[in-house]
């Protein structure tokens, strides 16, 4: 039977900092340590697991300290790893865990952090089973902040031991990078989100990948409907075609 598995890149600090944590205060976790940068993995030399969990750094120009979630994919030209138009198995129900958890994490330890989602991005893509990066940042003063990487390494801990529940799956379109909107939906658990900046590579087969490859599929498209710019209705059309019910936020 597969099991979660955690792997970090050997040279990014805030990876090796949160898998030091726990491997010193927790048993019986799967971890690997990959030697190539985990963005850019294209082959799987481990064991098939359930779900594969990264811990990462988060790199931004605001250096606002930030704990995040995410999955991978290229909504358009891979920039950061896998490949182009193509998207990871995103587990929904898992991304909406992981962010409760860095929630509660941060109140628990009274964190000065950010807790949000980011939009689906960069690589890896090829792989066939449910990714998710949770990341520490967005500096290397944060990457080397140890309760906030403990705060992770908490929330990856409860991640492998958690027990899905049903509750309704969809996909979002809109808003920016961080998701503020959808960061604080309860009612669905997300998979793929597409922000506004990339809503002009959004057709009809990118939507069906949205679909395919968020794990369990979903039945409806959150739409940010002061996020869409000028997209706005070729999306909404599109979504007509499709087995999906819309909400708007």
């Amino acid at each position: 039977m597969s099991k979660p598995v955690v792997i970090y890149y050997e040279k990014d600090i805030a990876g090796r900092n949160i898998a030091g944590i726990l491997e010193d205060e927790f048993s019986g976790i799967w971890i690997e340590k990959s030697k190539r940068e985990i963005l850019y993995m294209d082959s799987w030399e481990f064991e098939i697991p359930s779900i594969c969990i990264i811990p990462h750094c988060h790199k931004s120009k605001s250096n606002i300290p930030s704990l995040t979630v995410h999955s991978p994919g290229n909504f358009g030209v891979a920039e950061s790893g896998g490949t182009s138009r193509e998207l990871g198995i995103a587990p929904a129900y898992y991304l909406r865990e992981a962010l409760i958890y860095l929630e509660s994490e941060k109140r628990d330890m009274n964190l000065e952090y950010e807790v949000s989602f980011e939009v689906t991005h960069h690589g890896p893509t090829k792989f066939e089973f449910p990714m998710l990066f949770v990341e520490v940042g967005s500096s290397k003063r944060q990457w080397n902040d140890i309760k906030a990487c403990r705060a992770i390494a908490n929330t990856i801990y409860r991640l492998i031991k958690f027990n899905p529940s049903k509750i309704p799956v969809a996909i979002g379109f809109g808003g920016g990078h961080y998701c503020r909107k959808f960061s604080r939906i309860r009612d669905y658990a997300l998979g793929h989100i597409c922000p506004k900046y990339n809503l002009h590579n959004i057709d009809m087969e990118m939507i069906q990948k949205m679909i395919l490859r968020t794990f369990p599929r979903p039945g409806f498209a959150i739409v940010e409907k002061k996020g869409m710019g000028g997209e706005k209705n070729r999306i909404l059309n599109l979504l007509n075609d499709v087995e999906l019910d819309v909400v708007f936020i």
